[in-house]
C-alpha cells in the first residue's frame, strides 16, 4: 500500500467517526474533545495527502514513503517533512526528551539535527488554516486571521539570511591584493602578497514566548498551527527589524546585536533645508552610484524609513510649481525604495532617513545567519493554577557586515 493510499484509508476513518459524531444531538465531554482532536486530525491529514499526490505525479518517490524512489535527496526530504507532526515536537518537549520516532526524528537525522532540538524551517507559512468544526459549541469555524508584523526589509538591502550548521561562520574577503601593471619584455612583475580579513560569526540566542489556555486548546482546531505561523513570524521580525536598530538588550556584551543604525559604515546627510528639496535629495542619492559599488540607481537598493516616506509622498517639491510631490520626482528620475517601519517616524536633526545596500558583488557582504536548529519548551506547569501553557522557541542568530562598504545611510542634520 502506497504512502498516499495509507493517509486516504486513515481519512476515510476520521471521516466515517466525525460524522457519527456530529449526527448525535447531544455529546459528552469526552466525545466533544474527541471531535476537536479528529477535526484537527483531519486538517493536518488533507495536508499529508496533498503532498503524497505531489509526490507521486511529479516522480520524485515511489509513494510508499520509504525513501528508495526515483527523486533527488531534496525531494525526499520534502516528502519527509510533509509527514512531519508539529505536536511531536511539543509532546517531546513536555516529556523532556525530545522527539523519539516516526517522521519527526527522520526528518531531525536527515538534518543532523538533535532530538531535543527543532528544526527552524518547520516554522514556514505553509500551514494550513481552512474553516473547521467547533467541537464545543457545534459551530463552523472561520479560518485564522493572523497578526500583522512591520514586515521584513534587511533582504531589500541585499543582506542574506542563511540556515548554517552548527559551528561558527566565517566570511573571508580579499583585502590588499596584486596590481597589474604595463611591462615591458624584461621587466618582472612585482610581487603583491594578497591579505584577506575573516569575519566570525557566532550564535547568540533570542527567544520568543506564546501563552494561551487550555481551553483555548480544547476548542479550537488549528490553534497548534496558528502558534506555529505566529512564532516564525515574529522570529524573521523580529531578526529583520534588528539587522537596522540593533539590540543591546543582552545582560552580556558578547550577546549584543549591533545593527546598521551603529555600524561603521558611510554616511551621507541631507540638511533640514534640503529635505524638501528635489535636486538636493536626488543629489544625495545619486551620490551612491560610484561606478564601483554601484554602476547606476539601479544598483542602489533602498530602504526608507517611515518618516522619509511619509515625507516624500506628501510634501509638494520645492521651489514646483506643478503640485508634483518628492516621491513623483524621485520615481521619474530613477529612484525606487521601499518602507520599513518601527526604525524612524519624524525627520527631525539626528533622524535616520534611510538605509542603502549597493548592489555590485553584494554577496554576503552583509549576513544574518540562523542556525537550523531551535529549542522548542512547552510549559503547562508554571501558570497551571491559571489554566495556561506557554510555547518558547530559542533560536541562534546573529548579524555582521563582512563587507561594510557595501552599505550606506542617509541622516538627517541641522
Amino acid at each position: 500500500m502506497t504512502t498516499r493510499q495509507k493517509i486516504e484509508v486513515k481519512q476515510s476513518e476520521r471521516r466515517e467517526r466525525i460524522n457519527a459524531l456530529l449526527a448525535q444531538e447531544e455529546r459528552s465531554d469526552e466525545e466533544r474533545s474527541e471531535l476537536a482532536r479528529l477535526t484537527g486530525e483531519y486538517q493536518a491529514g488533507e495536508v499529508e495527502l496533498r503532498a503524497a499526490i505531489t509526490v507521486e505525479c511529479d516522480g520524485s518517490g515511489d509513494g510508499d514513503g520509504d525513501g528508495d524512489g526515483d527523486g533527488d535527496e531534496d525531494r525526499q526530504l520534502t516528502e519527509l517533512r510533509s509527514r512531519v507532526d508539529f505536536g511531536d515536537y511539543i509532546r517531546g518537549a513536555l516529556a523532556g526528551h525530545g522527539v523519539t520516532g516516526g517522521a519527526a526524528a527522520e526528518y531531525n537525522q536527515a538534518l543532523d539535527v538533535p532530538a531535543d532540538r527543532f528544526p527552524l524551517d518547520l516554522l514556514d507559512d505553509g500551514a494550513e488554516h481552512r474553516a473547521a468544526v467547533d467541537g464545543d459549541a457545534g459551530t463552523t469555524q472561520g479560518s485564522w486571521v493572523d497578526r500583522l508584523f512591520a514586515g521584513t526589509a534587511a533582504s531589500a538591502l541585499g543582506i542574506t539570511m542563511p540556515s548554517v550548521p552548527a559551528g561558527v561562520r566565517a566570511y573571508p574577503v580579499i583585502g590588499s591584493n596584486a596590481a597589474p601593471a604595463q611591462r615591458g619584455r624584461t621587466e618582472a612583475a612585482v610581487d603583491a602578497t594578497i591579505t584577506a580579513t575573516v569575519t566570525e560569526v557566532k550564535p547568540t540566542r533570542n527567544s520568543v514566548r506564546a501563552v494561551y489556555s487550555v481551553e483555548d486548546d480544547a476548542r479550537l482546531p488549528g490553534l497548534a498551527d496558528a502558534i506555529r505561523r505566529d512564532l516564525r513570524r515574529a522570529m524573521v521580525e523580529k531578526i529583520d527589524r534588528t539587522i537596522f536598530v540593533g539590540d543591546n538588550g543582552a545582560n552580556e556584551n558578547s550577546a549584543d546585536i549591533s545593527g546598521l543604525t551603529t555600524a561603521s559604515i558611510a554616511e551621507s546627510t541631507l540638511t533640514q533645508a534640503n529635505k524638501v528639496k528635489p535636486d538636493k535629495v536626488l543629489e544625495v542619492l545619486a551620490g551612491f552610484v560610484d561606478g564601483i559599488y554601484a554602476g547606476s540607481l539601479d544598483d542602489v537598493r533602498l530602504v526608507a524609513t517611515v518618516g522619509s516616506n511619509t515625507l516624500w509622498l506628501a510634501t509638494i517639491a520645492a521651489p514646483d510649481t506643478s503640485n508634483q510631490t518628492l516621491a513623483a520626482f524621485l520615481r521619474e528620475n530613477g529612484v525606487t525604495w521601499r518602507t520599513r517601519g518601527e526604525i524612524e517616524t519624524a525627520t527631525a536633526n539626528g533622524d535616520f532617513g534611510a538605509f542603502v545596500g549597493l548592489g555590485r558583488g553584494i554577496a554576503n557582504a552583509g549576513v544574518a545567519p540562523v542556525w537550523n536548529s531551535g529549542r522548542l519548551i512547552r510549559d503547562p506547569y508554571t501558570a497551571a493554577k491559571s489554566g495556561e501553557v506557554a510555547l518558547t522557541l530559542e533560536y541562534l542568530w546573529n548579524f555582521a557586515l563582512p563587507r561594510p562598504a557595501s552599505f550606506k545611510r542617509v541622516k538627517y542634520v541641522t
